[in-house]
């Protein structure tokens, strides 16, 4: 029976991940595993989605004739518990190519193994020398490079190591065929997507409630700052639930709502109803250079709960120009766009054409010129720790109302 074989060898792996590495040993152990035959459809050792769990294949050649030194096998199976880790196997982003994503993906998780665990071809950032990528970054930001690198072949990164390097590199090769699974995230409903990403969230804090404090300092940064992400929320620095209510006064989207406190004064009935008032909020995050890195995570850290207040949020990132706008349900992005000057007429203007919210809250340092736009709806500043001092001019001139974030 090679199934039952490789199944017990699968798991002494695992137990050397657990005596080293003992938080990707919980993850592991949370997985359904499955072998599958040489013909079948996964050809190497892969994780994908049935239904909304996550399933790790193994397929019997590739394990007894490629992964055939331990340590090998050891680096594998980590791999591809950093893919769930990352969230990698959830990102559903149709407009982008898959290729390069896979690529980029593979360059972030491959970071974290060490090189003797890795076999040969695996991606890294050394494969790609003349992009001088660096350490500990989003697969954004290596799609971004490697999006550079593909456009500029035949230009400045001709007869390079890293144009020949990516040439060679095909969607079936290094590995990268086993990132097919993944492509079933296009069909989930953003109900099952959402879920998918609580019960990774769920892994992840089982694994490490499991984890000794001694392994769980020897952890990588990156992975340590992901996991505070999403154990810690710090208290909010402003009243949300008193900012919502002040700016659903003017809300004209309502909603009918059962309620049994009282019969219905209109009709007679029971249950009675209630008519209850929809916020409809945008928020502008000020992305320019001179809004400091911690300041973001303060920024959405904010608009969790302003968020959970019931308010509908949308967030646009700016800097002299709309960067780009999305949905807000509770997740902070992994990354921003942006990076340059500051205007703050352009979130204005789009509240006031596009999406006419019931409020606009514009999260900034405040440095920039006096907006010329006029908004027209209830508009509030929040002003980063090192922003705009309040007694300054800029401060008070700045139309509608302020509040300073002071920690």
């Amino acid at each position: 029976m090679h199934h039952d074989r490789i199944l017990e060898e699968v798991t002494r792996t695992s137990i050397k991940i657990l005596l080293k590495e003992p938080f990707y040993a919980h993850i592991f152990s949370c997985l359904s595993k499955e072998v599958t035959s040489p013909e079948g459809e996964v050809k190497t050792m892969a994780v994908g989605l049935v239904g909304l769990n996550h399933v790790v294949y193994v397929n019997e050649r590739f394990w007894d004739e490629t992964l055939t030194h331990p340590d090998h096998r050891y680096g594998v199976v980590k791999h591809e518990i950093l893919h769930i880790v990352f969230k990698h196997t959830l990102v559903r982003e149709p407009s982008k190519d898959r290729h390069l994503m896979n690529i980029a993906m593979d360059l972030v998780v491959n970071q974290h193994i060490l090189r003797e665990q890795l076999p040969a071809g695996a991606l890294l950032l050394e494969t790609f020398p003349e992009l001088q990528l660096q350490r500990d970054q989003t697969w954004q930001y290596y799609y971004e490079k490697l999006k550079m690198l593909q456009l500029e072949m035949e230009g400045r990164f001709k007869g390079t190591a890293a144009a020949a390097n990516f040439a060679a590199i095909q969607k079936d090769s290094h590995g990268l065929d086993r990132h097919a699974l993944w492509e079933i995230v296009e069909t989930l409903s953003e109900t099952n997507l959402s879920i998918c990403d609580s019960i990774i969230d769920n892994l992840l804090i089982l694994a490490h409630q499991k984890t000794p404090l001694n392994a769980w300092g020897n952890m990588p940064g990156k992975i340590k700052e992901l996991l505070d992400k999403l154990l810690i929320r710090p208290e909010p620095l402003v009243d949300w639930r008193r900012v919502v209510k002040l700016f659903s006064e003017s809300s004209s989207k309502t909603k009918v709502k059962n309620t049994m406190k009282r019969p219905s004064k209109r009709f007679g009935t029971v249950p009675g109803i209630k008519i209850k008032k929809l916020k409809k909020l945008l928020i502008a995050v000020d992305t320019s250079g001179s809004v400091e890195k911690q300041d973001f995570e303060v920024f959405f850290g904010e608009i969790y709960h302003l968020w959970r207040q019931g308010a509908e949020v949308k967030v646009v990132e700016c800097d002299t120009i709309l960067q780009r706008e999305y949905d807000y349900r509770g997740k902070t992005p992994d990354f921003v766009l942006g990076r340059g000057g500051t205007d703050f007429n352009e979130p204005i203007r789009f509240a006031n054409k596009v999406f006419q919210p019931d409020g606009l809250i514009y999260f900034t340092d405040g440095f920039a010129p006096r907006p010329e736009t006029t908004p027209r709806c209830p508009l509030l500043w929040v002003i980063t720790k090192n922003g705009l001092p309040p007694d300054s001019d800029e401060f008070k001139m700045l139309p509608g109302r302020k509040a300073k974030l002071v920690s």
